[in-house]
């Protein structure tokens, strides 16, 4: 574990470079086993976090454990109860959607706040399985700034498993694993 985050450490410390050739993601996928989730957390939030403040790297931590419940309000959740009594998959796939697309808007502005600054975002697994986070990183791609995402997951035959389920995401990030 303290090879992933050394590593993260050398990557976040200098701003992502700009003006390359191609357009690529400048975002970062932290790999690590589903069942080592909690102690992730307590390294990034109880040692790295700390560490990035001491060396005065700017950056900002996004814990989404409550985000489905802040960004929601109660309209919505109003509106996608009754959708539920006439089509459960469609209640989902429309909960899906307004969650990325308010995951997307916190990003966004959190780097419009902070230029540059790589964003933590931990507790990811908080919003399986409504969140795909492939989409979520190509709907930033031109941001002025890196977004860190916490990947409870493995990579099997070139393809990621976000908690042991295929994910679809075509990432372009960065891939920093557990060893």
């Amino acid at each position: 574990m303290q090879g992933l985050f050394a590593s993260l450490y050398e990557l976040i410390k200098q701003p992502p470079p700009s003006g390359q050739g191609v357009k690529t993601d400048s975002s970062i996928l932290l790999i690590y086993p589903p069942d080592k989730e909690l102690d992730f957390k307590e390294y990034l939030v109880d040692t790295f976090v700390p560490h990035l403040r001491a060396n005065a790297v700017p950056f900002t931590h996004l814990d989404v454990t409550g985000f489905l419940f802040q960004c929601l309000a109660e309209s919505d959740i109003e509106s996608l109860h009754e959708a539920e009594f006439d089509n459960y998959r469609w209640m989902q796939q429309g909960l899906s959607q307004r969650v990325e697309a308010a995951l997307q808007r916190r990003l966004t502005d959190i780097t419009l706040e902070k230029p540059g600054a790589p964003v933590l975002v931990s507790s990811t697994v908080a919003l399986h399985p409504l969140v795909r986070y492939g989409e979520i990183l190509r709907g930033l791609r031109d941001l002025d700034g890196r977004v860190v995402l916490a990947f409870p997951g493995e990579e099997r035959g070139g393809r990621l498993h976000f908690m042991n389920e295929h994910d679809g995401g075509n990432y372009l990030a960065v891939k920093l694993f557990w060893q």
